[in-house]
């Protein structure tokens, strides 16, 4: 008797439509469907290969889902964009879609005499019927939920059902990734996807240029292919210029099995901790490569961030296509270059950063990179280079500032772009403390028969610069073959210079 009656109030929930306006359009959906109408955000985090009715993420309360444009979707003529724009938030089988309209209408009742449901032939369409309201004067498309989530394969994944089964999970270990800015969206990467992270100024041409694949380097003897990771994700046509590779853009270096590709990337934005379960899941309209997401990284900056598998970014047709047919060739020559590598000392990774001139530190020492905060504590008494403390995530972080504990003496010269510091953040006897660098350039490894020692005089400077706390310096070859020093920061030593009373 009670499943009657449940079955009843459903089928009476289904008779109960709501309307909204679009464009010059009136059209309805039922309210079994309508989880809530919310406004329509400021920005959307961008999807690539996204379908061009797809507006972007939005992440409501935990829960990430896509948003159609309805306009574009139902080839309407687009209106004036509204500030007072909604989103009808939908649900079917645990999976939320937003549909995004100029604004509201009214709800009402269907009435058997007033609709009209569509054909056979008509069925692959997202509208599914009519409602002919006042005499036939008012005309309201009816929207079939069923075939709005079937657009492209929309998978039906319960696990964006509100987030709810995060609070279950175990927390686990705080992992890192690599953030990165490509096209309008920022992806990141696990650390350990990552072999190094690269400025590259010019790229050798190769038969491997195709599709995507715009060049190759050499590091350390090994041939790496570089791909336009925007031109992948269709955010642009491919960009073979001469200049392609300039200003901030970087190579990030990963494996796939046992060969190196190369993305390039617009450029390099932090390194993100987070833990499992603070992942959000999303589903994507457009299937293609839709496996290559992991999830979606909230709060750490104004875009979400999306998560890469860096195994699926590319197919093995298209890794077949860059090394044209020629697989076995071009791993015989990189397992050759192993086996040389194997031979060496363990290989070190390091961050390089500036403070008016380039120096390392080991990769293992930073928890974390972070953009330069807005606004910072400021207890009472604090000495003249610490400009602040932070709470980051509930931990209190020291902020120092390089440039005033070592007394560089830089203002705005030289390149010096306020907008471009960051914040190393090293973990020491259970203390937290941020420095304060110009910009973070780059990941570089290195074995130690890569490298050769400098006379200590090169780059002792005396006390007063930041060359004091150096563990050592070294002489590496870039991708160029360009000799250049890298100077190693001992973290150490500069915890400990940063907590003397004589540098206030």
């Amino acid at each position: 008797m009670a499943d009657s009656v449940n079955e009843k109030t459903i089928q009476a929930d289904r008779q109960i439509f709501g309307s909204f306006i679009l464009s010059d359009s009136e059209f309805a959906l039922s309210v079994s469907y309508v989880q809530e109408v919310v406004n329509a955000p400021d920005s959307y985090t961008p999807v690539p290969l996204a379908p061009s009715f797809l507006k972007g993420l939005f992440n409501l309360r935990g829960t990430v889902m896509p948003i159609l444009d309805l306009c574009e979707l139902l080839n309407l003529k687009p209106t004036t964009v509204s500030e007072n724009q909604k989103i009808a938030v939908i649900e079917l089988d645990g999976v939320c879609v937003g549909l995004l309209f100029d604004k509201t209408g009214e709800v009402f009742k269907s009435h058997d005499d007033e609709r009209s449901d569509f054909g056979q032939e008509n069925l692959n369409g997202v509208v599914g019927g009519v409602f002919k309201k006042d005499h036939g004067k008012r005309i309201v498309q009816i929207l079939n939920v069923s075939k709005i989530f079937k657009l492209h394969n929309v998978p039906k994944d319960s696990r964006t059902r509100l987030g709810k089964e995060n609070f279950n999970k175990r927390r686990g270990t705080r992992k890192q990734c690599i953030s990165f800015v490509v096209g309008p969206a920022k992806c990141a990467l696990p650390i350990s996807d990552i072999q190094e992270i690269l400025k590259i100024e010019k790229l050798s041409e190769s038969a491997l240029s195709v599709g995507n694949c715009i060049g190759t380097i050499d590091l350390r003897g090994s041939t790496v292919p570089v791909i336009d990771f925007s031109a992948l994700l269709n955010y642009r046509d491919v960009d073979r210029s001469e200049s392609a590779t300039h200003g901030d853009r970087r190579i990030v270096v990963m494996r796939l099995e046992k060969e190196l590709f190369g993305l390039m990337v617009d450029s390099i934005d932090s390194i993100i901790s987070y833990f499992p379960d603070e992942l959000l899941q999303f589903s994507l309209l457009e299937q293609k490569k839709a496996d290559m997401f992991v999830g979606c990284i909230t709060g750490h900056s104004e875009l979400d961030i999306l998560l890469l598998d860096h195994q699926r970014i590319l197919s093995n047709e298209e890794v077949n296509e860059i090394t044209r047919g020629h697989s076995k060739i071009y791993r015989n020559e990189t397992s050759a270059v192993n086996t040389k590598l194997n031979k060496n000392l363990t290989r070190r990774t390091f961050i390089t950063f500036n403070v008016s001139e380039t120096y390392a530190v080991a990769i293992n020492e930073v928890k974390e990179i972070i953009d330069l905060p807005k606004q910072l504590l400021q207890p009472p008494r604090l000495k003249k280079h610490v400009k602040g403390i932070l709470n980051l995530r509930g931990d209190l972080v020291t902020i120092i500032d390089a440039r005033t504990l070592y007394r560089n003496g830089l203002k705005n010269s030289d390149g010096f772009n306020p907008e471009n510091q960051k914040v190393l953040v090293f973990s020491k006897d259970g203390n937290l403390f941020g420095l304060i660098v110009d910009s973070v350039e780059s990941i570089v490894t290195f074995s130690e028969s890569d490298k050769v020692k400098l006379p200590q005089m090169i780059y002792d400077t005396g006390e007063g610069g930041l060359s004091a706390d150096i563990s050592e310096a070294v002489e590496v070859s870039d991708t160029n073959g360009t000799k250049r020093n890298m100077l190693i920061i001992n973290v150490d030593s500069v915890f400990a210079r940063s907590t003397e009373s004589s540098a206030a």
